[in-house]
């Protein structure tokens, strides 16, 4: 693992899709393009206070819908942050301009 956990390939896709989908007056859109641009790093940027409230509303929202999860679907979400955590270097990234949703034809662009 990297000292600098946003050059690892999952935080750096986390941050890439938050900078693809977020607005520019989303805070946590904005934050993850200033990491990514390379205007500050992640714990500079966390400091901001724009950003930090952000990330702590974020974290909060994130463990209230975790507290409300049965049992089997917590230990499914589980095993799934698991297969991430130990994909590591061999997680494949989406490029800015691809999606989830979409498929390119075969020699194609997107549109």
């Amino acid at each position: 693992m990297n000292d600098d956990i946003t050059q690892e390939p999952l935080a750096r896709a986390v941050l890439a899709k938050l900078a693809r989908t977020r607005g520019p007056d989303d805070p946590l859109g904005s934050l993850a393009r200033t990491v990514l641009s390379g205007e500050a790093n992640l714990q500079t940027a966390a400091s901001i206070s724009w950003y930090g409230t952000a990330l702590h509303a974020s974290f909060e929202e994130a463990m209230a819908r975790r507290d409300t999860m049965s049992p089997q679907e917590r230990a499914e979400h589980e095993r799934q942050t698991r297969l991430l955590r130990d994909a590591g270097d061999d997680l494949t990234l989406l490029d800015d301009d691809d999606t989830e949703d979409e498929e390119r034809p075969e020699g194609g662009q997107q549109r």
